[in-house]
């Protein structure tokens, strides 16, 4: 009796792109000449496969493992946008991508042997990403907050360049001194716990500037509330005074805060103290005065992430990938070197 193994000799090609070209569903994630070719040995050697090519494929299925809890994503606009990205992307290309899975409340690794492919949003550890890829190879990390040593492909965007981009900026139109308002990231094990707060890649990006242009780090670290990135603002205000020439600011929500306790100082932004912050969330360009701010590619990431884990399933690379989506720096009034 012919086997897919004897179909695969003799065609010259893996035993899985031999399963995928003989498969209703599968078939279109192989190229149309290999898929003629194999079909034309099978049906040579007398194996037996449903050829109605004009039945609906069944859609490939994805799992979605998110760290953030619901609450967490609900008062995160970023988050919210990277799911949208998903699930446009899911839509164009015919992805079932029902199965959202929360860390925090239990994950059944063996249901994961069911889906396509994994796509995992936020940080989790090395050991989490080694555990997953045992039940399911086609694992991609939206924004992981890390490189994972090369053993995941990771979507994420270009933090680190435009951090320093931003701070060059900063420091060639500003005269005094750059203050860091920035926050850790959760990383999150299996089983919903969290494991550490480890350092997010702007913050590290303003040490090592710091670090390699001989400026004075003054870094606040706080937790990702607007009072109390107002309440820092004011305790800068207080211990540098005229010596603060700039701030740049981890996230637009942290700046509303940051620009109200300038404005209890009676300091304008952009023209007292430059003011500069991340995300570029719609309500950036109606503050008064406009925030500039670094816009990242959220929906973008979404959408890539799930193109991404569609192009491992036909691939299978022997390599991983790291995907970046560049981001923008928009100049507007609380920082414009333009003008």
């Amino acid at each position: 009796m012919t086997t897919i193994k004897d179909i695969s000799k003799a065609a010259g090609v893996s035993a899985g792109t031999v399963s995928r070209a003989l498969s209703l569903d599968k078939n279109k994630f192989v190229a149309k000449e290999t898929r003629k070719k194999i079909r034309d040995i099978a049906d040579k050697l007398g194996y037996e496969y449903d050829s109605n090519d004009d039945q609906a494929p069944t859609p490939l299925k994805f799992a979605l493992l998110t760290t953030m809890t619901l609450e967490e994503e609900t008062h995160d606009e970023y988050w919210r946008f990277v799911r949208r990205g998903m699930y446009e992307a899911a839509k164009e290309r015919h992805i079932d991508l029902s199965n959202i899975i929360r860390l925090q409340d239990g994950v059944n690794l063996q249901k994961l042997r069911s889906v396509d492919a994994v796509i995992l949003v936020g940080s989790v550890t090395e050991a989490a990403v080694k555990e997953i890829k045992r039940y399911n190879a086609n694992l991609v990390i939206v924004d992981g907050g890390g490189y994972y040593h090369g053993l995941v492909d990771i979507v994420d965007t270009n933090l680190s360049e435009l951090t320093i981009a931003a701070l060059n900026q900063l420091s060639a139109h500003t005269a005094g001194k750059i203050a860091f308002i920035g926050c850790t990231r959760n990383q999150i094990d299996l089983d919903g716990r969290l494991v550490a707060k480890i350092p997010d890649a702007r913050s590290k990006a303003y040490h090592e500037w710091a670090s390699q242009n001989q400026k004075p780090e003054i870094y606040r670290e706080i937790e990702p509330d607007t009072e109390v990135a107002m309440k820092t603002t004011e305790e800068l205000i207080t211990k540098y005074g005229q010596q603060l020439s700039a701030i740049l600011i981890w996230s637009d929500p942290f700046a509303i805060g940051v620009m109200r306790a300038l404005s209890k100082y009676q300091l304008v932004p952009g023209k007292d103290l430059a003011v500069m912050s991340f995300d570029d969330l719609e309500f950036a360009s109606f503050l008064t005065p406009s925030l500039s701010s670094i816009w990242i590619p959220k929906t973008e990431l979404g959408f890539q992430a799930i193109l991404h884990a569609e192009s491992l399933i036909n691939l299978k690379p022997h390599w991983t990938v790291r995907n970046i989506i560049p981001g923008k720096i928009k100049y507007r009034e609380t920082f414009n070197p333009q003008k």
